[in-house]
């Protein structure tokens, strides 16, 4: 029978893989969000921007807003499972404190936000959803120029 390390070790690798899981899945989002936004766009850039073309532009700002709104999500459950697994990898370290698991995650982070001091307090979360709020813009503002 496995003992409390090997059930907490096997908790926290399921964890860890619910939360890459949640990563491709907000990447196959993005991209096909972005493969689309740049067939709309090519779409309109061929035929012109007339107001036929909100069938198009129109369209795009929604999907980048889903896009937003679905990558907010992501981090969501993201967080979710981070957090499960700092759960499990605290009790872990209870279990095992010779293996200074602790202080050598603390250092680590430490380290990187002294070697990194501005990029560590940008979260990669907001990027994406810049980018897909940066799509959404675009379509509204095809769709105005559209009108016009």
């Amino acid at each position: 029978m496995a003992d409390a390390s090997d059930v907490l070790l096997e908790l926290w690798k399921e964890q860890r893989e619910q939360a890459r899981q949640t990563e491709t899945q907000r990447a196959a989002l993005t991209n096909i969000v972005i493969l689309v936004f740049a067939a709309g766009l090519g779409f309109v850039t061929q035929k012109g921007l007339s107001p036929p073309m909100l069938a198009v532009t129109v369209p795009i700002a929604l999907l980048g807003t889903y896009g937003a709104i679905a990558c907010m999500k992501f981090r969501e459950r993201s967080a979710l499972h981070a957090r499960q697994a700092l759960h499990l990898r605290v009790k872990l370290a209870h279990l095992h404190p010779e293996l200074e698991i602790e202080t050598g995650w603390a250092d680590t982070y430490r380290s990187q936000g002294a070697r990194f001091p501005r990029l560590t307090k940008l979260r990669l979360y907001a990027l994406w959803v810049s980018l897909h709020m940066g799509i959404a813009v675009a379509g509204c503002v095809l769709s105005i120029c559209a009108v016009l």
